[in-house]
């Protein structure tokens, strides 16, 4: 029942303010359109060349409109202006040569939205006059976007002298688009602007619309996002001192038959993790690729990443082997009575039974009503305490090449490390010195809820909260149903979230 009033709940708060992503061109499409736009633009093929397609967001766009506006008019503006969110970012390359092509490819339409050809300074260009060159600009933007220049205003012009050309950048302005986001007037407003690069007669670069937004509000953003780093940074300290702990209490109890049993079974849930994360970066390896400086040797920079990414990942999974030997032993002496709060009783019996089938069926309706519960702490919020998020990290995994791959391992590695440190191991410590029962379930919440606080959500202290609410609740689950079913839900719950944009 509280699983189905979850899903209602869902349903009337929170996915209204996803539905309008629309993620309808997936990444062979727009590479192909990619290549087809400069082949058409240019005249070259592209064959010699190395390509590499991510999938972004404006960000910026995102927060500010929801800020100045509200999410339902900021729905009305995209749709009214065709202002682009989501799109590919594709980048066709050569190893150890400057010049490189880059195109931006709408994720709803397919359109071209942005293009830049990146040469060397000491290339020659014919000579065009700034008022030439200005022609050309909106002769081009008329002939691929239908610009009216009777709605718009000059916004900027700027000039660069080379060696052998001159390259001149223009900027227009939509009339009536003035967006303010504060009631100061100072603080300025956004600007829908058109801009266009000109160098001989050559297009260099041009963008089909873009906010242009005040440096007052980008400024007040950083301010806000240094409460979230100064929390993050107290979590950081306490998980290291909880790690620090788990070390301590494995060496004293070395030799203690309950750690003994568990231990190659805690071996191996580290190993898994290791492999899944060594995964998980080989499925974003487009993004490796499209970072790629074309001034270092493609070997080199594939030698650096790689030799970082083991040591990275190894020092990151390496860290749940202590809390988990030292969670096994806490349990079995802090609730000896809840044997299904650890692994324990499992491999002493069996993870194939119709009991454990049963906690993992619970851990389903158990991620749902979660999902629910925080729908309504976001629905609470935006009434009432002035909060707003951002929902451009929800299509976070379109640059993997199997997305679905992505969040399954996202899943397993948050589910499996966070459960393992903040409920087997943190509330059995917490339970073992200070001898009650909610203050430890309270201290352990409160250190993962806030170890949340860098996610965008504003205010910056409103993410760690509802996070500890969640937090209170698994552990509750946690000590009622056990281990097997808040990793079920942990997991389901990471999953829904990062797959919730291709709903």
């Amino acid at each position: 029942m509280l699983a189905l009033l979850a899903v209602g709940i869902w349903y009337r708060f929170s996915y209204p303010q996803f539905s309008f992503i629309n993620l309808s061109v997936e990444r062979p499409q727009a590479l192909k359109i990619a290549k087809g736009f400069i082949q058409e633009f240019t005249g070259k093929a592209l064959d010699d060349y190395q390509n590499a397609t991510v999938f972004g967001a404006t960000r910026f766009a995102d927060q500010y409109l929801q800020k100045a506006i509200g999410f339902k008019k900021e729905i009305e503006f995209l749709k009214e202006q065709d202002f682009e969110l989501f799109y590919w970012y594709i980048r066709f390359f050569k190893e150890n040569q400057k010049e490189e092509y880059r195109v931006t490819v709408s994720a709803a339409t397919g359109q071209v939205t942005g293009y830049s050809h990146t040469i060397n300074d000491t290339d020659f260009r014919e000579d065009f006059t700034e008022a030439n060159a200005r022609n050309r600009a909106i002769q081009f933007l008329r002939d691929h976007f239908g610009f009216d220049l009777a709605r718009y205003d000059l916004h900027s012009h700027s000039t660069a002298n080379h060696d052998q050309r001159v390259d001149y950048s223009f900027s227009w302005e939509k009339k009536g688009i003035y967006i303010p986001w504060s009631k100061i007037k100072e603080d300025g407003g956004a600007k829908l602007l058109t801009s266009v690069s000109v160098s001989g007669d050559d297009i260099l670069s041009f963008g089909k619309g873009s906010l242009d937004i005040p440096e007052s509000f980008q400024r007040d953003i950083d301010r806000k996002m240094n409460v979230g780093r100064n929390l993050a940074i107290l979590f950081r300290l306490f998980f290291f001192l909880l790690l620090t702990g788990s070390v301590f209490y494995t060496i004293v109890r070395r030799n203690d038959l309950i750690m003994h049993r568990v231990k190659r079974f805690c071996i191996g849930i580290t190993i898994f993790l290791f492999v899944l994360q060594i995964i998980a970066q080989f499925n974003e390896f487009e993004g490796v690729l499209f970072n790629y400086p074309t001034t270092s040797s493609f070997a080199s920079y594939l030698w650096r990443y790689l030799t970082n990414l083991v040591m990275d990942v190894f020092i990151v999974t390496i860290s749940i082997l202590m809390p988990s030997l030292a969670g096994e032993s806490l349990r079995y002496e802090a609730y000896p009575e809840k044997r299904h709060a650890s692994f324990l009783h499992y491999l002493n019996s069996s993870f194939f039974s119709r009991e454990v089938s049963s906690r993992i069926a619970l851990g389903y309706l158990v991620a749902v009503i979660m999902i629910g519960l925080q729908s309504l702490a976001f629905a609470v919020g935006q009434r009432y305490l002035g909060v707003w998020v951002e929902y451009t990290w929800m299509a976070q995994l379109s640059s993997s090449y199997l997305p679905f791959l992505a969040a399954f391992i996202l899943g397993a590695s948050a589910g499996i490390s966070e459960e393992i440190s903040f409920r087997m191991f943190s509330i059995n410590l917490g339970k073992r010195f200070l001898k009650n029962t909610f203050w430890a379930v309270f201290c352990a919440s409160l250190i993962w809820g806030y170890g949340h606080s860098t996610y965008l959500v504003f205010p910056m202290w409103f993410r760690g909260l509802e996070v500890m609410c969640l937090g209170l609740f698994l552990s509750w689950v946690y000590l009622r149903y056990g281990l097997i079913t808040t990793l079920v839900a942990h997991f389901l719950f990471d999953v829904f979230w990062v797959s919730s944009a291709y709903l």
